[in-house]
C-alpha cells in the first residue's frame, strides 16, 4: 500500500507515535509519506490550513496514487471534510485523546463523519464513538529496553509529564520529598535520550488528567524495565498492571508500597508493541478498502 500520513506537528506524543507507526509500515514494505501542517506547511492556524492542506493532498493523491490517507488527529482530518468531503473512501483517522471545549465539539463532528474509518486508542473514546476501531497505543520495545550500562539511581522517582496541576505535579513533588526520595524530571530531555531517562529510575509515576489518551510514558517506562510504576485508572492506566491510586492523599503510601514487577515481560507477552498494532491497522485498511 501507498500511505499518506497527515499530522499537526512532530513535537509531542502524536509525533512520536507517527514516527513509530510509519517505521513499522515500512518494515512491512508499505510506502509512506508524512506531512506535518506546522513543520512542513508552516501553518499554525487550522482555519488557514484548510485550502492549502486540501490542495497538497489532492495533488499527491492524483500524481502519486496513494491508496490510503491517514490523519493522526481530528485537526489534520478537518481540512479534508470542509467545505465538502473529499477522499472519503481512502481516508482513515486516529484519535489519541480528548480535546477540550471547541476542540471537543469539532472532534465529535469529525469522529461521527469517520464512522468505521476512525481508530481510537482508549476505552473512553470507544464509548464516545461506538463504530470506531479500538487499537491501544503501544511502545517501541526495541528502543525502550533495559541496559546493563545504565545504573539505577537509588530512591529515584521519575516524572515525564508537564509540571502542571493537571498532572498533579505539586502533589507528586510533596509526596516524593516527604519520603526523602529524589524526583527526576524529564524536562529538557531530548526524545532520543528518553530510554536512558527511564533506565536509571527505581520508580516512575504518572497521574494524567481524564482527557488524556493512552499514555506513552507508562509503556515506555514498562518496556525500559522500571521495576516500580505508580499511576491511576486514567490515560491507559486502567489497562496496565501498575500500582494504582484512587485518592491523591494516598500518593505517598502508594509510592512506598509499590510492588516490584517485570513490566517489560508483560508488555511483550500481551503484544503491547507497535508491530502488533500496525498489523491490525494494515488489516483494517485492506479489509475496508478491499486492497
Amino acid at each position: 500500500m501507498k500511505i499518506l500520513m497527515l499530522l499537526k506537528k512532530w513535537e509531542g506524543g502524536v509525533g512520536t507515535v507517527i514516527k513509530d507507526v510509519s517505521e513499522e509500515f515500512r518494515k512491512l514494505d508499505h510506502e509512506v509519506k508524512i506531512i506535518s501542517r506546522e513543520d512542513d506547511l508552516k501553518i499554525n492556524s487550522l482555519k488557514k490550513s484548510i485550502f492549502p492542506f486540501r490542495k497538497i493532498v489532492k495533488n499527491l493523491v492524483k500524481n502519486k496514487k496513494f491508496d490510503i490517507i491517514y490523519s493522526a488527529d481530528w485537526s489534520s482530518a478537518f481540512p479534508l471534510f470542509f467545505p465538502y468531503p473529499i477522499f472519503k473512501k481512502k481516508h482513515f483517522c486516529t484519535f489519541y485523546g480528548e480535546d477540550k471545549k471547541i476542540g471537543k465539539k469539532l472532534q465529535t463532528l469529525i469522529g461521527r463523519f469517520m464512522g468505521k474509518r476512525l481508530i481510537v486508542c482508549n476505552d473512553k473514546l470507544k464509548i464516545r464513538f461506538p463504530p470506531a476501531n479500538l487499537i491501544y497505543n503501544r511502545v517501541n520495545h526495541n528502543r525502550f529496553s533495559p541496559s546493563s550500562k545504565t545504573k539505577r539511581i537509588k530512591n529515584s522517582v521519575g516524572f515525564a509529564n508537564w509540571k502542571t496541576e493537571e498532572y498533579k505535579f505539586n502533589e507528586i513533588k510533596k509526596a516524593v520529598d516527604k519520603l526523602r526520595k529524589k524526583l527526576i524530571i524529564a524536562e529538557g530531555v531530548p526524545k532520543e535520550k528518553m530510554p536512558d531517562f527511564f533506565r536509571k529510575l527505581e520508580y516512575f509515576i504518572s497521574l494524567p488528567p481524564s482527557y488524556a489518551g493512552f499514555g506513552l510514558v507508562y509503556l515506555e517506562a514498562m518496556a525500559s524495565g522500571v521495576p516500580k510504576i505508580i499511576g491511576s485508572g486514567l490515560g491507559g492506566g486502567e489497562k496496565l498492571p501498575i500500582t494504582k491510586i484512587e485518592d491523591y492523599k494516598d500518593l505517598g503510601e502508594a509510592i512506598s508500597k509499590a510492588e516490584k514487577k517485570d513490566y517489560r515481560k508483560w508488555v511483550i507477552n500481551n503484544n503491547f508493541t507497535w508491530e502488533d498494532a500496525v498489523k491490525k491497522i494494515a488489516t483494517l485498511f485492506r479489509n475496508t478498502n478491499n486492497l
